[in-house]
């Protein structure tokens, strides 16, 4: 009977550990689950609103270069495509400083804002409560990534589980991409 009894408390221990190792990994994907902002969702032209911030796509430009108007140093080129978007934003309670920027693709790729050296937006505006604001993002991509994309605003502070997104899907679908790919402006002059 002894040796039937340690066969059976041997077995109910590992059952426990299984069960107690599995849960650990559960918690694991609950805590990175809380992590991922509140995302809200929106169009160009719509005000997309949370608790935190309201912003607005109005418009877009897609260039083959872009320079700068004052101290510019000559053409940035791309073998893609720039994308140069203007908003609107403002705080909702307090004054909102944009934590991040970048375009989301339909293929699930993200591409930050302002990431070619020497080519520098100011997506770290501070927007006021009840003022609207005027801000720009430029995002470089390739050419064919440019349908489905989707710009994406969020808070500074990412470890906060309540922290905000805004998503705003610019409308291109695949025959409006190819317009914009065939017949991109040559050149953007930031700061007109």
């Amino acid at each position: 009977m002894t040796g039937l009894r340690n066969i059976v408390s041997g077995l109910v221990a590992a059952g426990l550990c299984a069960v107690a190792m599995w849960l650990w990994e559960m918690r694991i994907d609950v805590q990175v689950d809380l992590l991922n902002p509140l995302r809200t969702y929106g169009r160009i032209g719509e005000v997309v609103k949370n608790d935190t911030f309201s912003v607005r796509v109005d418009r877009y430009d897609v260039g083959g270069s872009i320079t700068r108007r004052f101290g510019t140093s000559g053409a940035h080129r791309t073998d893609g495509v720039f994308l140069y978007v203007q908003l609107r934003a403002m705080g909702e309670t307090e004054p909102y400083t944009m934590g991040h920027a970048r375009l989301e693709t339909r293929d699930g790729l993200t591409y930050d804002e302002g990431a070619r050296v020497g080519v520098l937006t100011d997506a770290s505006e501070t927007y006021q409560p009840m003022l609207w604001g005027k801000g720009t993002l430029l995002f470089e991509l390739p050419k064919d990534q440019l349908a489905g994309a989707r710009v994406v605003v969020g808070t500074k502070d990412l470890l906060n589980g309540l922290s905000a997104e805004s998503v705003i899907d610019l409308g291109i679908d695949d025959a409006k991409a190819a317009q914009l790919t065939g017949r991109a402006l040559p050149n953007i002059e930031l700061g007109s």
